[in-house]
């Protein structure tokens, strides 16, 4: 069966009432549901739309997907009246952002606007929203009516990955979004998925290249879910924390991509001085999760038994000497590799 082009979100009439959908751990913090967490979500993470239209192959909210329908990545996101939900949300203090995610469905634009505004009109945190492709009036809507930043699942690395794991959706339809985003708003979020079957070296050019334009990078892990589409295993956490840190240097400008050095497109060697590698190191930053400010998405990528890809919280010393040992893992760059006495003096 072929599969049908997305260039854009359709804009027809919606026939019925959409759901609001939270993360369980957004559910939790506002008490609509009862559950011990490990750590809070700093963002409230919201969900519109019942099911997706489009045909992403490692989503479960794809519309030939037949993983648990109430999933996206490893997060159940249970409905709620809107109602239940704009009157609590006052009740959270450790919320510092909410987050909208948005499914592809007719009228998702005309439903988000609303939603904004009815956000807006009982809370003043900012607001982030996660979408695909629209025409560039929504935009000045959106921010219009109080979103503070947008968003986009580029997801992958390269173009040849996007065509086969993004059916439907368009490459270049996407960069055209990315920079009708900063035209309107000043600023965008990436995001990228680590594990789709790029190089290193094809991801980190990518996050440079966006980067020097002015977007930030959100970096995910990819995530099997079971009854998607793609079959592929979880990265492995020495790559991922390789991959994070050369993220996290590009980020602050303390390297760049081009002066790496990579192996058949693997990265061998950051090209970094010491004492900036010792200084993120210490500082455990590279390895937490990454994204719009505020944005810790607890247990997103992650069982609770680990590995633990993405940090929600400050690290600990020791878990920041367990990330190093990880990189090391991958990674064998001599100057990294002479720094560990000096993380062993840090322990307690």
């Amino acid at each position: 069966m072929q599969t049908q082009p997305f260039p854009q979100i359709i804009e027809a009439k919606k026939t019925s009432p959409v759901p609001l959908r939270l993360s369980l751990g957004s559910a939790i913090v506002l008490g609509l549901h009862k559950a011990a967490m490990e750590v809070a979500p700093t963002t409230l993470y919201t969900m519109l739309g019942s099911r997706c239209m489009g045909a992403c192959r490692f989503c479960a909210q794809a519309r030939d997907s037949t993983a648990d329908p109430r999933l996206l990545s490893r997060v159940i996101w249970p409905a709620f009246d809107l109602e239940d939900v704009l009157s609590r949300l006052d009740s959270a203090p450790m919320v510092r952002r909410i987050c909208v995610q948005t499914l592809l469905y007719p009228g998702l634009p005309a439903d988000l606007v609303t939603l904004v505004e009815r956000i807006r009109a009982v809370n003043t945190q900012p607001i982030s929203v996660c979408m695909n492709p629209v025409q560039p009036k929504w935009l000045v809507r959106l921010k219009a009516v109080g979103v503070e930043r947008v968003g986009v699942g580029l997801d992958c690395a390269t173009e040849e990955i996007f065509r086969q794991v993004k059916p439907g959706f368009h490459w270049d339809r996407y960069h055209q979004f990315l920079d009708e985003i900063m035209r309107v708003f000043g600023q965008a979020s990436v995001h990228l998925i680590v594990g789709l079957g790029e190089s290193d070296e094809a991801l980190l050019y990518k996050i440079q290249e966006v980067h020097d334009q002015g977007f930030s990078v959100a970096l995910f892990a990819f995530t099997p879910i079971r009854g998607t589409r793609l079959r592929r295993p979880a990265p492995e956490i020495g790559r991922y924390r390789a991959l994070q840190l050369a993220h996290y240097l590009m980020a602050h400008d303390q390297a760049r991509a081009e002066t790496m050095t990579f192996e058949q497109g693997r990265l061998v060697r950051l090209q970094t001085s010491p004492l900036v590698l010792l200084e993120a190191l210490r500082e455990g930053a590279p390895f937490r999760t990454s994204g719009c400010p505020d944005c810790n998405r607890p247990l997103y990528n992650e069982r609770p038994s680990g590995p633990r890809y993405n940090y929600p919280a400050p690290l600990g010393v020791c878990e920041r000497l367990q990330a190093y040992r990880e990189l090391l893992t991958y990674l064998a760059d001599p100057t990294l590799a002479e720094l560990e006495t000096v993380l062993q003096e840090d322990r307690p």
